[in-house]
């Protein structure tokens, strides 16, 4: 008997040892890892941002599946990389007020680290801003144009913001947010 405990023991303390070796497999991209991990200050940083930007560029909400699926049109793309380890995806929204959204970001395959994300809002009567972060030089410039009759003017305000802000900060939230879409394939040629 004593035997058998002895030897029950030691299978235990194996199994306990070897569970212990082995790490847990994680399943996630490194981009569902990213928005995981940045989740609590990418909402801190839409708490703060001024009400009219918030009215503009708060459109975490149209970046859900389902929400997708019920918009006049979701066209969601995966660009031809510029390089093996990258990856770059284009999102176009037409809202049921004819409002127009094009989200872009280009990120790192591996680390799912951003490189650049682009954002644009063409609200029909109001005019058109826009939102751009660089990695390379963490910058974040905003860009407004103004609408006539006739259409959008040239750009009427150009200015970089500051870095560490809650703007870039919600920029690179809704970069993140889009690499985590399901995205058809881009051969396929239809719509998302």
């Amino acid at each position: 008997m004593t035997m058998r405990l002895a030897v029950g023991v030691a299978v235990a303390l194996a199994l306990v040892v070897a569970c212990r070796e082995v790490p847990i497999a994680d399943a996630r991209t490194p981009y569902e890892r990213l928005v995981a991990d940045s989740s609590h200050g990418d909402s801190s940083a839409f708490a703060t941002l001024p009400s009219t930007l918030a009215g503009v560029l708060d459109v975490r909400a149209l970046l859900e599946s389902t929400v997708l699926d019920s918009l006049p049109l979701a066209d969601c793309t995966d660009l031809r990389a510029q390089g093996p380890s990258e990856t770059r995806r284009r999102l176009q929204l037409r809202l049921s007020d004819s409002t127009a959204i094009v989200l872009f970001a280009v990120a790192d395959k591996t680390s799912g680290a951003l490189e650049r994300v682009e954002f644009v809002r063409r609200m029909p009567g109001h005019g058109q801003r826009g939102l751009t972060w660089d990695a390379l030089r963490d910058r974040t410039t905003s860009l407004w144009w103004n609408e006539f009759p006739r259409g959008i003017s040239r750009r009427a305000e150009r200015g970089d913001l500051p870095r560490g802000g809650p703007v870039p900060r919600a920029v690179r939230a809704l970069g993140r947010q889009l690499l985590t879409l399901p995205c058809p394939d881009s051969s396929a040629g239809t719509p998302r």
